[in-house]
């Protein structure tokens, strides 16, 4: 008889998640490769058009899935996918506070609309996730939480500046929540991605840049590996905090970015 091999503990077998802002991007990257290792994948973001066909890819893989329209501004929203998933699913064991949006503009341009609505998806959206996630896996006294922030909010942005003030308040609610709910089962970890290649944000480069390209080449330039990331090389790093493999890490923020730029490391 052929012994049973041990379960990788890289693997989410069993598993249950939301990812918010799953329909493109780096969303629909970390709902598909979840779907890969193992779990049950519920995904919401305000067009469900962009959901539909991650949930039949899913589907297709043998694992189950849903989709739901949500505002993560939307209290009464995101507490309803979380009961959803519940209800569905039997358990919510990861919760992944994806979705977020951002112009470029100068910072005296920004009207009080414009940084009211940025925050609210990035950072608001974040601790409404992270909160109504938190109370299901207290409950059953185990889960993972897993926020996207962004580079931006480690460094800065000029043309950016409510996008990265809203993902810098990111890292620090998850050192918070990680320390607050570690004894209780619930572990909050952050991903902060450099630039990666993802149709909204490359849209964004076309529309408001008149020499797109030219921006395009230069942000390479300061990456150390000379290029932009991929979707999947943040869903990689984020099959890692979701599984049994990081299970003695919280309150972290990992930078996923092709490390510094060159220049940078000049002596």
């Amino acid at each position: 008889m052929v012994p049973r091999m041990a379960r990788t503990p890289f693997s989410l077998e069993g598993k249950t998640a939301i990812v918010t802002g799953g329909g493109t991007g780096i969303g629909k990257s970390i709902a598909i490769e979840f779907a890969r290792a193992g779990a049950d994948v519920a995904l919401c973001s305000r067009k469900m058009e962009h959901l539909e066909p991650v949930v039949k890819a899913i589907e297709q893989m043998g694992r189950r899935a849903f989709a739901e329209v949500v505002d993560v501004r939307v209290e009464e929203q995101v507490k309803g996918i979380v009961e959803r998933a519940v209800k569905e699913f039997g358990r919510l064991d990861v919760m992944v506070n994806n979705a977020g949006a951002s112009f470029r503009a100068k910072p005296e341009d920004i009207s009080a609309n414009g940084w009211n609505t940025v925050v609210g998806i990035n950072l608001t959206g974040v601790f409404l996730g992270c909160k109504w996630a938190g109370r299901q896996m207290m409950d059953q006294g185990s889960g993972a939480i897993i926020n996207i922030s962004s580079i931006a909010g480690v460094y800065g942005s000029t043309m950016m500046p409510h996008y990265g003030a809203a993902k810098s308040g990111v890292i620090m609610l998850t050192r918070e929540l990680g320390t607050a709910w570690g004894r209780q089962g619930v572990r909050v970890n952050c991903i902060a991605p450099g630039p990666v290649e993802t149709e909204g944000y490359l849209e964004v480069l076309k529309k408001t840049d008149p020499d797109a390209e030219k921006t395009y080449a230069t942000i390479a330039s300061r990456v150390a590996m000379g290029r932009w990331g991929k979707v999947e090389e943040i869903a990689y790093p984020c099959i890692f905090l979701a599984s049994d493999a990081s299970a003695w890490i919280t309150g972290t923020t990992i930078v996923v970015d092709g490390g510094p730029s060159p220049r940078e490391t000049d002596s």
